[in-house]
């Protein structure tokens, strides 16, 4: 909760300042003189770079597990790969290759061969270990 906050509170500032630049370059008063052409397009390409990435951070804070939220599944089904598990916590199956679990809406053929949807090899769920 305190890492979605604190995410959340960085998306904020760096959007604020974006937006911030954006105004001050654009619309701003002339009493710091007035800036070349060049420079109000060069800062307002930092500036969009600025309120892109702050806004990703703060929604991604705001509507889901963070940043990186479905990295932590991957991880998980990876640590299940490596202790020898091939089902993992949920009765699927995870992918040898890269350890992301294996989605319950996947095509599986006759013989058990599936695709994996995280890294597209192919893998047999009959031959897993």
């Amino acid at each position: 909760m305190a890492q979605r906050f604190l995410m959340g509170v960085f998306g904020v500032v760096f959007t604020g300042v974006g937006l911030t630049l954006l105004t001050f370059m654009w619309i701003g008063s002339d009493d710091f003189g007035s800036e070349a052409v060049f420079f109000k397009i060069f800062a307002s390409f930092i500036a969009i770079a600025f309120v892109a990435f702050g806004g990703t951070m703060a929604l991604s804070a705001w509507r889901s597990n963070g940043l990186l939220g479905g990295v932590d599944k991957i991880f998980q089904a990876a640590q299940a790969r490596a202790a020898g598990a091939s089902p993992d916590a949920t009765g699927g199956y995870a992918c040898p290759s890269c350890g992301a679990a294996l989605a319950e809406s996947a095509e599986v053929s006759p013989l058990g061969d599936v695709k994996c949807t995280f890294c597209g090899r192919w893998f047999n769920v009959h031959k897993a270990t």
